[in-house]
C-alpha cells in the first residue's frame, strides 16, 4: 500500500488504527481484528495482503501526515483525515471501486488465482501444441489439481470454450479491470505482467491493480458456479464460510443448548476459547443466523441499553457501572456491541 492507498481506508470521522488495518490485510483473525475490520467497513480486505511486512504502513502513514492529510494520534495508533485529507480522497474519483467486494470473505481468493492462472496456460500452450514451457509456480496441490482437471477436459473445444467463459466475465467488470486481468495472464507467446507492470501501464499504484484482480477473479469465480463451465469442478470448492470450522463447530454446540462451560468441556478448549468462536461467529455470520436471541436474551439487552447510548466506538468495556461489569463479563459486553453495530436497535428492530 502506498499513501494514496491508505488514504483511501480511512474516515475524516472515525479514527482507525493503523496496526488493524495492517493485521487485517495480513489476515490476523483476532477477534480485535475482525471486530474493528467490521467497525471500519474493511472486512472484505481481510488477508488481501498476506505478505505484508509489519510495520510497513507505517511510512504511507507519516507520509500522509506530513503532508497535512491525516492526523495520527500516536499514543492510540489512531489515524483521522483532515479537512484537506477529506478533499483529497473526494479528489481522487478515479480510485478503484471494487465491485465483487460482498464475495471476497467467501471465496479463497489465492486458490482461485493459483488455478485460473496456471489453467489458463497450460490451457493456451495445449491449444498451440506446446508441449515445453515453463508452468507457473505454484504449490504441489494446485499443480495435481490442475493436472487432474486438465485431463478430465482436455480436447479440441477447450480453449475456446474457456476462452468464450473468461470474455463472458470480463464483459461484466470495467474495461480497464478487464485488460488488468488479460495483461496478469500467461499463455502462449504471452508471458503475462506483474502487478507491478500492469500498474505502471495503467499509471495506477500496484495495490489497485490487486484490487481489480480480486474483482477479476471473483467475477470469475461467480460464474464458473454454473455447472456447464469449465471452471465449475475447478473453482467451486472455493467458496466457504468466512467462519472458521472450529467456530463452527461451536456455534453448532451452543446452539444444541449447552452452555458455554459444557461446550468448553465437550470441545476440549477453554470457555475463553468458546467465547472468541461466538464473537468470530457473530462477526462474520448474517445476523438472521447467528443466536443472539439465545445468548444476548432481552433483559442484558436491556440492562445495557440503560448505560450505552453513544457511538459505538467510544464504549469501553472499563467505564461501565461495577455493577454492570460484576454481571457481565467482556463477552457479553461485545456481543452487544456487534450486534447493535450491524443494524440492531435497543428495543430489537433494525435500523431503517
Amino acid at each position: 500500500m502506498e499513501a494514496m492507498d491508505l488514504l483511501q481506508v480511512l474516515d475524516h470521522q472515525q479514527p482507525r488504527r493503523l496496526r488493524v488495518i495492517e493485521n487485517l490485510l495480513r489476515g490476523r483473525r483476532t477477534v480485535s481484528t475482525l471486530y474493528w475490520g467490521q467497525r471500519y467497513h474493511l472486512l472484505p480486505l481481510l488477508d488481501a495482503d498476506k505478505h505484508l511486512d509489519r510495520g510497513a504502513l507505517t511510512v504511507p502513514a507519516q507520509q500522509l501526515v506530513a503532508a497535512n492529510l491525516v492526523t495520527l494520534d500516536s499514543e492510540e495508533d489512531q489515524l483521522l483525515l483532515t479537512p484537506a485529507g477529506q478533499q483529497r480522497q473526494s479528489q481522487v474519483a478515479t480510485y478503484y471501486r471494487p465491485q465483487t467486494s460482498g464475495d471476497w470473505l467467501s471465496l479463497d481468493l489465492g486458490a482461485v488465482r493459483q488455478r485460473t492462472l496456471l489453467a489458463v496456460q497450460v490451457t493456451s500452450q495445449y491449444a498451440h501444441s506446446t508441449s515445453r514451457y515453463y508452468p507457473l509456480t505454484t504449490d504441489l496441490a494446485t499443480r495435481r489439481i490442475i493436472r487432474q482437471w486438465f485431463h478430465r477436459l482436455k480436447g479440441p473445444q477447450l480453449a475456446e470454450t474457456l476462452s468464450v467463459a473468461l470474455i463472458q466475465s470480463l464483459q461484466q467488470l470495467p474495461v480497464q479491470t478487464a485488460e488488468a486481468m488479460t495483461d496478469l495472464l500467461t499463455g502462449y507467446q504471452h508471458p503475462g505482467l506483474t502487478v507491478d507492470q500492469v500498474a505502471s501501464k495503467q499509471q495506477q499504484t500496484a495495490w489497485e491493480i490487486r484490487l481489480r484482480q480480486r474483482d477479476g477473479l471473483t467475477q470469475i469465480a461467480r460464474d464458473a458456479r454454473r455447472a456447464d463451465h469449465p471452471f465449475h469442478s475447478l473453482l467451486q470448492s472455493l467458496w466457504r464460510s468466512p467462519v472458521t470450522r472450529s467456530a463452527q463447530a461451536t456455534l453448532y454446540a451452543v446452539e444444541q443448548g449447552g452452555s458455554l462451560e459444557q461446550v468448553a468441556a465437550q470441545r476440549h478448549v477453554k470457555t475463553n476459547t468458546v467465547k472468541e468462536h461466538l464473537l468470530e461467529a457473530a462477526i462474520l455470520s448474517p445476523v438472521a443466523v447467528f443466536p443472539y436471541d439465545q445468548l444476548l436474551p432481552e433483559s442484558v439487552r436491556a440492562d445495557f441499553a440503560t448505560v450505552l447510548n453513544a457511538d459505538i466506538d467510544s464504549w469501553q468495556f472499563a467505564q461501565l457501572p461495577e455493577a454492570l461489569r460484576a454481571r457481565y463479563d467482556f463477552f457479553y459486553f461485545r456481543l452487544y456491541a456487534i450486534w447493535r453495530g450491524r443494524g440492531m436497535m435497543a428495543d430489537g428492530t433494525t435500523h431503517n
